[in-house]
Order: C-alpha cells, then sequence, then structure tokens
C-alpha cells in the first residue's frame, strides 16, 4: 500500500472512527479476523504493516458489520476499491 505519511495518518483516523461506529472492541475484532494484537494495532495506526491486506481485511470486516447494525460507515478517502491485496 503504497500512501504518503498524511494519507496513512488519516486512514487510520477513518479506521478508528469505524471502529467506534460498530462498538465492537479490539479483541472481538481480533477474534473474527484471527489477527494478533501486534498485527492489528499496525494496521489500525497504519505504521509498519507487514501485509496491507490485513488492513483490507480489518476495513472490509468493519465496513460489513456497521451495515449488519443499520448503520453508515465513515467514509474512507484511500481505502475504495481494493483491486491488489486479496485475502479470504
Amino acid at each position: 500500500m503504497s500512501l504518503s505519511a498524511s494519507e496513512k495518518k488519516q486512514t487510520s483516523f477513518e479506521l478508528k472512527e469505524n471502529m467506534k461506529i460498530s462498538g465492537l472492541s479490539q479483541m472481538e475484532i481480533q477474534f473474527d479476523l484471527s489477527i494478533d494484537e501486534k498485527t492489528f494495532i499496525s494496521c489500525i495506526n497504519m505504521h509498519e504493516v507487514q501485509d496491507p491486506a490485513n488492513v483490507w481485511r480489518i476495513k472490509d470486516y468493519l465496513e460489513k458489520k456497521i451495515k449488519q447494525q443499520g448503520k453508515t460507515p465513515y467514509p474512507y478517502s484511500k481505502l475504495i476499491n481494493n483491486i491488489w491485496y486479496r485475502y479470504d
């Protein structure tokens, strides 16, 4: 994921906003996605991300959970269309 420092900061803010909207805890998200704490923290803070696919997994997971609750996710400025990082 090729983002500038300011884009990473904004993306981190957007992920955290959607985490708040979802009402899910860090532990719930980690458990559901089978992501360890270090990986989760690096992704949510957009700092030293080892596998960009994990950022997309968290983003997509949060959007899905928010929509299932009938809420509207906070919009993303850069994480719009994932064409490079596949996960399952």
